[in-house]
C-alpha cells in the first residue's frame, strides 16, 4: 500500500508535513479524506458525517443476502456522538 492519510488540527503543520514528504517520495495530494479502508467521510457544516453502505452493500451481495429483511440496531442512527455533553447509554437491549 503506497496511501498514507494525514489528520489533525494545525493546517500549516499538515502542509510542512507533506512538504518534507514530497522532498523524499513523489507525493499527490488528493484533498479532502473521502474513502478509508471502506468507511466513507463526508463534511458539512454541520460536521463531518462517517458510514459503510457501500462495504455493508458488497457483503450483503457477496454472502447472497441483498433482499434480507431489515432488523432494528441497538442505538438510534440519529444519535450525534461527541466527546462532551452526551449522556453515556444506560440499556443498549432495549
Amino acid at each position: 500500500m503506497d496511501d498514507i492519510t494525514l489528520a489533525g488540527n494545525d493546517k500549516e503543520e499538515i502542509e510542512r508535513i507533506k512538504q518534507a514528504l514530497n522532498k523524499t517520495f513523489k507525493i499527490k495530494d488528493l484533498g479532502d479524506l473521502r474513502c478509508f479502508f471502506g468507511l466513507e467521510i463526508a463534511r458539512s457544516k454541520k460536521g463531518i458525517m462517517m458510514n459503510q453502505w457501500k462495504h455493508a452493500l458488497k457483503l450483503l451481495t457477496d454472502v447472497g443476502l441483498l433482499a434480507c429483511k431489515l432488523a432494528l440496531t441497538p442505538i438510534d442512527n440519529h444519535t450525534k456522538l461527541s466527546f462532551t455533553g452526551s449522556v453515556p447509554f444506560t440499556d443498549v437491549q432495549a
